[in-house]
């Protein structure tokens, strides 16, 4: 603003923030706004720029105000409780209970969805939240530092146009974690510090998760790590999104998915409720832990079922291919021997915390737009703390 006649006085102007023109002072106009101390309302300067013809009010930019009547404090403890229950929940009883808050169900999601997109743009502008910080990585059993990247997708039921029925999107969820090993003595897991893990979701591409976790990943100093480790339930493009992201990452298929394989197979030749059956499962189980993939393939190859029926030929043909295929990721005796996971739980836990609890709950259906924003949004709720907290003070 120009000397003393930037306080909202006639002949006084300001840079105008749309082209960079004189924006001229017009009027003073009042405007009621939401905080969480109540309601109230603000008297502010409104300025016209002849040059593109937009208006603004110069006092809403330096107080951080929004469109949508909310102080910058009561619009991040609405998105806060929005990503974590009901809009109409949040609405109606949680905001009034904690603090007094009254505002519709309508202004929760809006206030929520459009956080949740700011956090969007503000990734593919490549925004920082707070400093790089390397993580003080876990140890494995041979003394050496271990970071972790982990991958998995889940599904989020989708509603079209004027309450249609849609398909369901598939949300990606990725996480970079400092992982707890079982190298960990009594006394390293009293001293151990929270867990630390980022989490990203939301209806990615590949390339943009793998560009947004190797961002991630290098903030926490990712290359610091003398091993780097991948886990994936072996779901298509999966390795390749491991290899061109994290090309030294000791990729590592989830133990339990491909016990999976051998249970369906298991089934096939033996029958379901088989004594025979059980007993071929659980030696197959044993012999993957403790010999890995490459012998239980073998000992598939050698099974001999070229005298039953075409169904379980086919079973035979698929699994025995599953397991020769994957058989490079499936050295699980290694694993074990150097104090690592040998199961993908982490991420699939974080597809149930991080997406299905607040977005798959009884007959809730979405749009595109804003479910992608609520996970986007909540998987920044979930990461280490630091990260919430750093994103609203650039909101």
């Amino acid at each position: 603003m120009n000397g003393k006649k930037g306080g909202g006085y006639v002949g006084a102007s300001c840079v105008c923030v749309h082209c960079g023109g004189d924006a001229n002072f017009v009027a003073h106009r009042d405007k009621g706004f939401v905080s969480l101390l109540g309601e109230f309302a603000l008297v502010r300067s409104y300025y016209h720029c002849r040059k593109c013809g937009r208006g603004q009010f110069p006092w809403e930019r330096t107080l951080r105000l929004t469109h949508q009547r909310l102080t910058p404090a009561a619009e991040e403890v609405i998105s806060l409780l929005g990503v974590q229950n009901s809009f109409a929940e949040v609405a109606e009883r949680t905001l009034r209970k904690a603090c007094g808050l009254r505002v519709s169900e309508s202004t929760v999601e809006r206030t929520t969805e459009a956080a949740g997109e700011r956090l969007i743009e503000q990734q593919q502008q490549r925004v920082k939240f707070g400093p790089d910080e390397p993580w003080d990585w876990e140890r494995d059993a041979q003394g050496h530092t271990c970071a972790s990247v982990s991958l998995d997708a889940t599904g989020v039921r989708q509603q079209g146009e004027n309450g249609a029925a849609a398909d369901g999107r598939m949300a990606y969820v990725g996480m970079i974690s400092n992982p707890r090993g079982a190298a960990r003595t009594r006394e390293r897991r009293q001293a151990y510090k929270p867990h630390q893990v980022r989490y990203l979701a939301g209806f990615y591409t590949l390339d943009e998760l793998g560009l947004e976790l190797r961002r991630q990943a290098a903030q926490v100093g990712w290359d610091l790590a003398e091993v780097q480790l991948a886990f994936s339930d072996g779901g298509s493009g999966l390795e390749e999104f491991f290899r061109k992201n994290f090309p030294l990452a000791t990729i590592i298929l989830d133990f339990w998915h491909a016990k999976e394989h051998l249970v369906e197979l298991g089934k096939a030749v033996f029958g379901d409720e088989s004594t025979e059956g059980k007993a071929w499962l659980d030696a197959r189980c044993h012999q993957l832990k403790h010999e890995g993939g490459a012998a239980v393939r073998a000992t598939l190859e050698a099974l001999d079922v070229s005298h039953r029926s075409e169904a379980v030929r086919e079973a035979h043909r698929r699994e025995t291919n599953y397991f020769r295929n994957h058989e490079h990721k499936m050295n699980y005796p290694y694993y074990l021997s150097q104090g690592w996971a040998i199961g993908s739980g982490p991420v699939e836990s974080a597809c149930k915390t991080v997406v299905n609890y607040r977005l798959n709950g009884s007959g809730m259906r979405w749009g595109t737009a804003g479910s992608n924003a609520l996970c986007h949004l909540r998987a920044l709720c979930l990461s280490e703390r630091n990260q919430w907290e750093c994103f609203w003070q650039l909101a």
